[in-house]
C-alpha cells in the first residue's frame, strides 16, 4: 500500500523529534541541524528506492546532504556511548545488495528505541546512500 505524503511526513517529524529529543545537550544547534536533514534526505531515498524511483535528483539530494553527514558523524563520535562499530558489511556488496542492505538496515532504524543505536544506523545508511548515489547517478538522467 503507496503510503501518502502525509503520513511520510508526519513519520519524518517524528523520527526527527524524538532523535533530536535523545540528542539532548549534546549537540549544537548546527548538529541537530544536520542530523534533521540527514533523517529528511534517508526517508526520501528509502520512499524512492522502495518505489524504483531513484533518479538524479536524489541522487543530487544525497550528495546535497554531505557538509550534514559530515557534521553529524563528527557529533556522534564524540557520544560517550556511541557504537563505534559500523554494521555495514562492504565485502561483495553490489547495487542489488546495497538495496538490500539499505532495506534490511533501515528496518532496524525505525525500529529501535537507543539514540546511540539509532544514530549508528542512520549514518550507515547514509554511507550506503553516498554509494547508491555515486553508482546511479549519470549526465543522461533527468
Amino acid at each position: 500500500m503507496k503510503r501518502t505524503k502525509k503520513a511520510r511526513m508526519a513519520e519524518m517529524k517524528a523520527l526527527q523529534r524524538s532523535m533530536g529529543h535523545a540528542a539532548g545537550s549534546s549537540f549544537s544547534t548546527s548538529q541537530l541541524e544536520a542530523l534533521y536533514v540527514i533523517i529528511r534526505i534517508t526517508l526520501e531515498f528509502h520512499g524512492d528506492l522502495k518505489n524504483k524511483n531513484v533518479s538524479n535528483y536524489t541522487a543530487a539530494s544525497v550528495f546535497s546532504g554531505i557538509d550534514s553527514y559530515l557534521s553529524l558523524t563528527h557529533a556522534y563520535g564524540i557520544l560517550k556511548r556511541a557504537e563505534r562499530q559500523s554494521q555495514l558489511q562492504w565485502k561483495g556488496l553490489s547495487p542489488v545488495l546495497l538495496k538490500q542492505e539499505f532495506s534490511k538496515l533501515y528496518r532496524k532504524f525505525v525500529s529501535a528505541k537507543a539514540f546511540e543505536l539509532r544514530a549508528r544506523l542512520l549514518l550507515d545508511l547514509f554511507k550506503l546512500q553516498i554509494a547508491f548515489a555515486a553508482i546511479t547517478y549519470d549526465c543522461d538522467d533527468d
